[in-house]
């Protein structure tokens, strides 16, 4: 899959699936999801499909994919191999699906975005696409995820929106020509004629034939046939000088049957009442020949016989009257005319050699693959080959010798990391990051383990600011100000103390009478306003006491935050301050789900006997790297498996087979020689003594090549 394709590239390819299943077991479930992907894929081949991305689902009758990129599906007539091309330019479809919906908004620029190039078929910026669409052109909160699998809700009373890529298939402008059909009907004064609606009609099993692609003689030689047989024929023209036309390319006899308006039709009727008795008797006859004659040709078939009795051509060519008849000749030629100029030609490039060779083993045909097959075989070894050798290093090399199992728990691991890493936008090589990131200090302070109690401190504050989040959501409509000097736990106290005080049935009073409460609350309710009233009541208190507890979040936020480095503005108003706080954590959240795939991958390695220092960022790139040139390098193996195992299902060359199939030479080898450890070959155990393993206790990024290696042959 080539993500990030553009116009006119091809997005992914299968190549020809043998119909024969794999003799291993764990490889079947393998050979039958490709097997039906490639015959599906064959069958839409030339049929108009898009790539459609974005799945968004939504009450009440919402379910379908935002973004839409047409493709080309290409059946390569050489290979049979199957390519999916990016044919055209992303289209927005959230007009067409959500049109009068009352929680939708249109975001015309995002629309001009995808129109400049954005969000095109699978590149990275349709993530970010789909991210902006949510936030701007929805009203309401949505679901969003980078996710393969398609939501099973379909009718979510919450907008859910999916990555879910999908190849469609959508029918060519079907809704454009019904409704064309259906204006042209209403155009009729008198309904339809009965004539259309005899062709038309179900009871009646009407034949109707659409032909898109023809020659100029196919539509003539059509209704030839059809007038022959005594159908009648409707034909829909372009206009009158295409029906006269087509009335000109008909024979006489049939052109005379044939009208292209009313006044035309009322001629030829009368003329064919007027033509009299058309020699039914004669046609009768010939009917009647011609059924004899097909009843003697079924009848000679079921005995066994030829449908024609072989004519004796030499009393009618006199260029072979010459040739003598001999008694013991065949009635009919043993071998056909192109069979015998095929014999003329073997005859004449025979040579000594093949002349002296008077047998030879045969092969069936059917027994060997097809030259696609095995040309799709070498093919993929060679490029797996090629890549695999232009990107190898020496710790790329360690783990491709390693255990097949180690290498898809790492991959696992890896794949965690790298989904996490784009989901923050950090992709490419670490030294493009931006410093300033919080994802790119916290990933590279888990990495080197500096400050974990620091972080981890941060890390127990996400609930505080999911539940600010949360509070923030209560407080809306309502507006609470402030002194700019105000003691907010102070507040916080008071405003908790008299809310219960007045919960239990107090009341505010003036002079001596006032309570301890009312008293510890005269600042409170002095200078601190709810919608411009002093908070008299308990539900203002609540309201005051949530938002002082808010703002006092938002200040602990900031404390920890800055003691990790980073720092946050503090004169925003709390939403904004929240809203920055609650992103952070979530950003903060996958850092430590590739933390977590990060230290299996360290165990997994460190249990091995593999010692590789992952303690940086560009010590992960320089290891995953290394990773997919191992599988990279399984790939190559796999790929000359098979071609191992085809030519041993063809059996080794005989000594009396041809010179043509005696096996050729070996090719030269190259410089670098290619690893000798089999993909499935499992790993040395600690204890044992290994070149390989030694070696990869002491690597390090410095010990590997600067530039990878390139084949010499």
């Amino acid at each position: 899959m080539e993500a990030d394709a553009g116009p006119g590239e091809v997005l992914f390819s299968v190549p020809v699936i043998p119909l024969t299943p794999p003799v291993v077991l764990e490889e079947f479930d393998g050979w039958l999801a490709l097997r039906n992907w490639y015959r599906i894929l064959r069958d839409l081949s030339g049929e108009e499909a898009v790539l459609a991305t974005g799945l968004l689902s939504w009450r009440p009758a919402v379910h379908d994919h935002l973004l839409s990129t047409p493709v080309r599906i290409v059946l390569d007539e050489r290979t049979e191999r199957v390519d999916v091309v990016l044919a055209g330019h992303t289209t927005l479809r959230d007009r067409e699906l959500l049109s009068g919906h009352p929680g939708f908004r249109p975001a015309d620029w995002i629309a001009d975005a995808v129109q400049a190039g954005q969000g095109f078929g699978l590149n990275a910026s349709v993530g970010d696409v789909l991210r902006k669409w949510c936030q701007v052109a929805l009203t309401s909160p949505a679901d969003y995820r980078e996710d393969w699998t398609p939501d099973a809700d379909a009718a979510s009373p919450v907008p859910r929106l999916r990555l879910a890529p999908a190849l469609v298939v959508r029918p060519a402008r079907r809704e454009a020509v019904a409704d064309h059909h259906a204006r042209l009907l209403s155009l009729l004064p008198r309904g339809v004629p009965e004539g259309v609606a005899r062709f038309v009609s179900p009871e009646l099993k009407p034949q109707v034939m659409h032909i898109p692609e023809r020659a100029p003689e196919t539509v003539p030689d059509l209704m030839a046939g059809l007038l022959a047989r005594g159908r009648r024929v409707l034909v829909a023209t372009s206009g009158p000088a295409a029906s006269a036309a087509l009335r000109g390319a008909l024979p006489p006899g049939l052109a005379a049957l044939t009208a292209t308006d009313a006044a035309m039709a009322a001629r030829v009727a009368e003329a064919v009442r007027a033509a009299g008795d058309p020699g039914l008797d004669a046609l009768a006859e010939r009917e009647e020949a011609a059924a004899l004659r097909v009843a003697e040709i079924t009848e000679r078939l079921r005995g066994g016989g030829p449908p024609e009795p072989p004519q004796d051509l030499r009393g009618e060519e006199p260029e072979l009257s010459w040739m003598p008849v001999r008694p013991d000749l065949p009635p009919g030629p043993p071998i056909s005319r192109s069979e015998a100029a095929e014999l003329v030609v073997l005859l004449a490039e025979e040579t000594a050699a093949r002349k002296a060779r008077t047998e030879q083993r045969d092969v069936d045909p059917g027994a060997l693959p097809s030259a696609a097959y095995v040309r799709t075989l070498i093919e993929a070894e060679s490029a797996a080959a090629e890549r695999a050798e232009r990107s190898r290093t020496e710790l790329s090399q360690l783990l491709r010798d390693s255990d097949v199992t180690l290498l898809a728990r790492l991959d696992g691991d890896a794949s965690v990391v790298g989904a996490a890493l784009r989901d923050l936008g950090l992709e490419g090589h670490p030294g493009g990051w931006n410093p300033s990131d919080l994802a790119v200090r916290a990933l590279g302070d888990a990495l080197a383990e500096r400050r974990p109690l620091i972080w981890a401190r941060v890390v127990e504050m996400t609930s505080r600011a999911q539940w600010a989040e949360h509070a923030l959501g209560e407080l809306s409509g309502h507006r609470v100000e402030l002194p700019s000097d105000a003691d907010l736990r102070g507040l916080a106290a008071a405003a908790q103390d008299l809310r219960a005080y007045l919960a239990d049935g107090g009341a505010l009073k003036r002079g001596p009478l006032r309570s301890g409460a009312q008293r510890q609350a005269e600042p409170l309710l002095a200078t601190v306003k709810v919608d411009g009233a002093a908070p008299t009541t308990p539900e203002l208190l609540d309201i005051v006491n949530t938002d002082l507890m808010v703002r006092i979040t938002c200040r602990e936020l900031q404390y920890v935050w800055e003691a990790a480095s980073i720092s946050f503005p503090a004169d925003l108003p709390p939403g904004e301050r929240v809203a920055r706080f609650v992103r952070a954590h979530a950003r903060l959240a996958r850092v430590r789900d590739a933390m977590t795939a990060l230290d299996s991958t360290r165990r997994l390695l460190e249990r091995s006997g593999f010692r590789v220092p992952l303690a940086h960022p560009i010590q992960w790139h320089d290891y995953a790297a290394a990773l997919r040139n191992a599988l990279e390098g399984l790939g190559v193996s796999r790929a000359t498996a098979d071609l191992d195992a085809l030519r041993d299902s063809i059996g080794p060359a005989d000594g009396d087979d041809p010179p043509s199939c005696a096996p050729r030479s070996p090719p030269s080898t190259p410089a670098t020689p290619p690893p000798t450890a089999a993909p499935s070959a499992p790993s040395p155990r600690p204890g044992t003594s290994a070149p390989g393993r030694s070696a990869a206790r002491n690597w390090s990024p410095a010990s590997a090549p600067s530039t990878p290696t390139s084949p010499t042959s």
